[in-house]
């Protein structure tokens, strides 16, 4: 979760807590007791918290927004959520950590922030780590095989029997996404599997999933 500006004008402006989808797979290292001051030349503040069943709506001046805020921390019932959200952080990324391959945790981060269960999906955010973040040349369906696996969520033996190539044909023809749109392409000159990137649509698709 993160907390940051969702609207602002002249005179308002709002704060929320949102899922950040991780496509890059870096880390956003702030807690929600981090936002802890609010203070911008505006009229009027709004902040909105969820943390599990606790839930936070404030509206009002800057002032009354900020002292409200501040009561709130030191209630017993917030700060047991944040206690039960940091140890939640604390255990998902020692499972990362105990993984062997380093691009395979990063994979089983994204997947999972971005809450990705389709098939299609996740062979389309194998490709995108390989070719967007790790800035491969190519992703070949072997690769493609021995990176999910690596993420400790499958065996070797499961990924076998997905079949990739299939997957990776239906979305370059535009069977991939719910308004079948083309999520890969091949680049130009090329026409191999190995070879295929995502469109923007394929971007968007998985920013949506991650919503």
């Amino acid at each position: 979760m993160f907390i940051g500006v969702v609207a602002s004008s002249s005179n308002q402006r709002s704060f929320g807590v949102g899922r950040f989808c991780d496509l890059r797979a870096q880390t956003i290292n702030m807690m929600p007791d981090q936002a802890t001051t609010m203070n911008d030349e505006v009229d009027e503040a709004r902040l909105y918290l969820q943390i599990g069943d606790v839930e936070v709506s404030l509206s009002g001046s800057i002032r009354e927004v900020n002292d409200r805020w501040q009561s709130i921390k030191d209630e017993d019932e917030w700060k047991s959520s944040i206690t039960l959200v940091s140890r939640a952080s604390q255990d998902a990324s020692m499972l990362y950590d105990k993984l062997p391959s380093k691009k395979g945790a990063d994979l089983a981060r994204m997947i999972d922030n971005c809450g990705l269960h389709r098939t299609s999906d996740l062979i389309l955010a194998a490709i995108y780590y390989l070719r967007n973040v790790e800035m491969e040349d190519d992703s070949p369906p072997r690769v493609l095989k021995k990176l999910l696996s690596s993420t400790g969520k499958w065996t070797e033996e499961d990924i076998e029997k997905w079949n990739i190539s299939l997957y990776i044909n239906r979305m370059v023809e535009g069977g991939g996404g719910d308004d079948k749109t083309p999520l890969l392409t091949y680049p130009p000159g090329k026409d191999k599997n190995r070879h295929v990137i995502l469109t923007s649509a394929g971007v968007e698709h998985l920013e949506r999933l991650s919503a």
